[in-house]
């Protein structure tokens, strides 16, 4: 009776296990922000955003690095300086601060408005490879790595590097 019921037990374990594993491989994830970093489509629309907009964010950088050894160097010699000194130096740094602030957000808006529209191009092929990988596969649903919530996400149900596989073969 008791070989009986361990033999039930692990029946009834390996069947569930089994069963996981069925339900388990039904499903995909693609993490999209690798593909659209990883594959031969993404990677050719960020170098095109990246000559674009790189001569745009040099000045900016070096604005930055200017303002910060402004504040060093107040901080540094704001022992030496008079009052009146101090206040001039600070509506400087002040006043560049908001320019910066101002030319930054702008060239921000520009670039994201950008990779918007890169994205229309990239979208449509990486569906259409995502289909292509989930019937092949024969998954009944794949779900997006970042916007599903799920605190853990086995490697098994990823799909990422054939999705990435795909999408480069179709698009050459």
């Amino acid at each position: 009776m008791k070989r009986l019921t361990v033999l039930l037990i692990g029946c009834l374990v390996l069947g569930l296990t089994l069963g996981a594993d069925a339900i388990a491989r039904d499903l995909g994830v693609v993490d999209m922000d690798r593909v659209l970093q990883e594959s031969e489509l993404g990677q050719k629309a960020q170098a095109k955003l990246e000559s674009r907009f790189g001569d745009r964010r040099a000045p900016l950088q070096e604005e930055e690095i200017a303002i910060r050894q402004l504040q060093a160097s107040l901080e540094r010699d704001r022992p030496l300086m008079s009052r009146s000194q101090v206040e001039k130096k600070e509506k400087e740094i002040a006043d560049r601060i908001a320019a910066f602030e101002k030319n930054f957000a702008e060239l921000q808006k520009e670039v994201i408005a950008a990779q918007q529209e890169a994205g229309k191009d990239i979208i449509p092929p990486a569906r259409e490879a995502i289909n292509a990988v989930a019937k092949k596969e024969g998954l009944a649903a794949v779900f997006e790595a970042g916007q599903m919530g799920a605190l853990f996400v086995d490697d098994r149900i990823d799909i990422t590097a054939e999705v990435i596989k795909q999408l480069d073969a179709t698009t050459k």
